[in-house]
């Protein structure tokens, strides 16, 4: 299969209105999949712009895919575009992986993506004050100078920054800004809070969370059965080639994976898809080696995870 041609949707990686022309992607997906993949509309942005789920299969091993928490690393949100496409153009051909064929993999799983977690950030980035709201406008931390290396939503909260856990990040602040914010309380802002809601109805076996830079997996978050989610590491971390992260316990974090692992005590991953590239956006020449590590990660991840919760 490496040599598969596939439609990549990396052309809107450099889109001016990115989080418009995503949320006309999955639609179309939708549309163009009728009986196979579901878009649901699972909140709305700050700005209120839709933040869709993209579902496949009916099993009930359920997983969550997510992308683009942080506005800067909407190159992810390209990639899990891109594995939904080739999922679904294995299912056409009845292909298999590791001796299970993807259609029987959609009985036994259900996949759920969120592509782009923080719309309103991610077009900060793309489109630099363009589409600021006018009641934004006199918002000191809302600089210019920082559009392009932002990670937090319109309001200066750090999405990844605002989930609780017994552990939080020891360098998180208080005060708006384009990284690092916490925000007033947990679940403050509308995108976390729409993944909460999301994660309460299909109470997942497993999620992955898709951040850019670093080639890193971070797997662990205090979890009971170490051995369980460090298995499921390894075969993650020898598909891409990317390094696991081991950490000193108690481990720190106040992100989406951090608070699954310790709140359901459910395998999580973290994965930093291209080489360490600074405070700025991934650079659209890294896409096609991060697609070639990734394409199969969902599948395996579903079938490590089927296999150790039967």
């Amino acid at each position: 299969m490496k040599n598969r041609s596939y439609k990549s949707y990396i052309n809107l990686y450099e889109s001016n209105y990115f989080s418009k022309d995503i949320n006309k992607a999955i639609y179309k997906l939708g549309k163009y999949n009728k009986g196979l993949l579901y878009v649901n509309k699972i909140g709305e942005s700050v700005q209120g712009t839709p933040i869709l789920s993209l579902t496949i299969g009916r099993g009930s091993t359920k997983i969550l895919i997510q992308a683009t928490h942080h506005a800067r690393e909407a190159i992810t949100t390209i990639l899990l575009l891109d594995q939904i496409n080739y999922l679904l153009s294995l299912y056409e051909i009845d292909y298999s992986i590791n001796n299970m064929s993807i259609s029987n993999l959609l009985k036994y799983v259900t996949f759920v993506f969120v592509a782009l977690v923080n719309p309103d950030g991610a077009d900060l980035v793309f489109n630099g004050g363009d589409f600021i709201p006018q009641e934004y406008k006199d918002k000191q931390y809302l600089n210019e100078s920082l559009f392009s290396c932002w990670k937090a939503n319109i309001n200066g909260v750090d999405l990844n920054r605002n989930y609780p856990t017994m552990y939080p990040s020891i360098d998180s602040v208080i005060a708006p800004a384009y990284k690092s914010c916490k925000g007033p309380y947990y679940f403050s802002e509308p995108e976390t809070y729409a993944l909460k809601c999301l994660t309460e109805k299909y109470r997942f076996d497993g999620t992955i969370s898709y951040h850019s830079s670093g080639e890193v997996i971070f797997w662990q978050y205090n979890q009971l059965n170490i051995e369980r989610d460090l298995s499921i590491a390894n075969t993650i971390s020898k598909e891409t080639g990317y390094n696991l992260e081991i950490e000193k316990e108690p481990v720190t974090g106040s992100g989406y994976k951090d608070w699954f692992v310790e709140n359901y005590q459910k395998p999580g991953l973290t994965i930093e898809v291209s080489p360490y590239v600074g405070e700025r956006k991934v650079p659209i020449e890294n896409y096609k080696d991060i697609f070639e590590r990734n394409k199969n990660v969902p599948i395996l991840f579903a079938q490590e995870v089927f296999y150790k919760t039967i």
